[in-house]
């Protein structure tokens, strides 16, 4: 009786552990294999902060991409590109995307080549307007310009709440040029972007200056867009950028970590209703703006924020149109005395901008 009570107790401990193992099976993120095959691929760091430009590795990370890619990734988030590029100087991330105003910070202090363009987001670093506002009486008064509202005698004299020293300042002082006037005809007050909705929100300020997904909020509140970048004439893209330490060091990584980033562009380009659905998932739930997928939808519009794929991407850097696109956001920053022009004559003469991460993510696709 005894030698059968302890017969039974075996079989039932083995149908135990199978049937745990079973269900260990069942769970990839809970399977021992799993993790052992994780650790034992290569970290790649990247950093992004709550705009669009961080979905393809955010979206992939949801996908479980970075194994089929042989990489595993640590995602930092940063709430703008001043604190993202301090961190990238304490060596804390290694590739990522951010605003082509932090990139020249980067490139500049640290060395770290612009490899890639996330999107042109001309049309989103805007300018906003109550819907009361005297400046929207007038529609192109500069010819050159149809889409931009105001005229001198309503914009003159104006507080503009911006963020300075950013794309969105340069959007600012394109829309003044175009209309005649400079930053000393205005009173520009420096606010980061959420503190700067809230304020027009309150009732100060007479000009809003925001970026996506801002400007959706001001949308969404019945302010009126007067301006943008794209209708001011300058060109912003968005910089994917990488530490050169790394890079150098590790060419492949950046090269593997591209390939799902650009697999992230391609989606938001050619199949943007189900990239849409991540892209509002990121921002509410991820980033806590409450944007539902029709207000962010613009962001996806092509003819609104242009993509790039990889062949249209080398395109662009061998043609000197990047060059071209970075020199002259540069040259606004010389000229408000922020850098010297042998600062910007360093990143643009130099290696930075650099399209060779490109052609070596064109070689990796070609052999798959």
């Amino acid at each position: 009786m005894k030698k059968s009570l302890a017969f039974l107790l075996v079989i039932s401990l083995a149908l135990v552990m199978l049937v745990a193992m079973g269900c260990e099976g069942d769970d990839p993120v809970d399977d021992p294999e799993n993790d052992a095959v994780a650790a034992d691929l290569p970290l790649v760091r990247a950093s992004h902060q709550p705009c669009m430009h961080a979905l393809p590795t955010w979206m992939g990370m949801e996908l479980g991409w970075p194994e089929e890619h042989g990489i595993e990734i640590e995602y930092s988030y940063f709430a703008s590109g001043a604190p993202q590029i301090e961190a990238l100087g304490a060596e804390q991330w290694d590739v990522g995307a951010t605003g082509t105003v932090p990139m020249f910070s980067a490139a500049r202090s640290y060395d770290a080549y612009m490899i890639a363009v996330s999107n042109d987001e001309s049309e989103t670093n805007d300018m906003w307007v109550r819907p009361d506002s005297p400046i929207l009486d007038t529609k192109g008064y500069n010819p050159d310009y149809p889409d931009i509202y105001g005229a001198p005698e309503d914009v003159a004299g104006a507080e503009i709440l911006c963020t300075t020293i950013s794309t969105g300042h340069y959007a600012v002082v394109a829309t003044l040029e175009a209309l005649g006037l400079s930053e000393a005809d205005v009173t520009i007050t420096h606010m980061e972007q959420d503190a700067a909705l809230a304020a027009f929100e309150a009732g100060e300020g007479d000009i809003l200056q925001m970026w996506a997904p801002f400007g959706f909020l001001a949308q969404n509140e019945g302010f009126v867009k007067m301006s943008s970048g794209a209708r001011a004439g300058a060109i912003i893209p968005g910089a994917v950028i990488a530490d050169r330490e790394f890079a150098d060091e590790n060419p492949e990584l950046v090269v593997r970590w591209l390939d799902l980033y650009f697999r992230g562009l391609e989606k938001m380009k050619y199949e943007s209703d189900e990239a849409l659905e991540w892209l509002g998932e990121y921002y509410r739930e991820y980033c806590g703006l409450d944007l539902d997928n029709e207000t962010v939808a613009p962001e996806l519009d092509q003819d609104v924020r242009p993509i790039f794929d990889v062949d249209e991407q080398i395109a662009l850097f061998e043609d000197g149109t990047v060059h071209e696109w970075m020199e002259d956001l540069a040259g606004f920053f010389v000229g408000q005395g922020v850098w010297e022009q042998d600062e910007k004559d360093y990143v643009i003469e130099g290696d930075h901008i650099n399209v060779e991460f490109l052609k070596m993510l064109e070689e990796h696709r070609a052999g798959q």
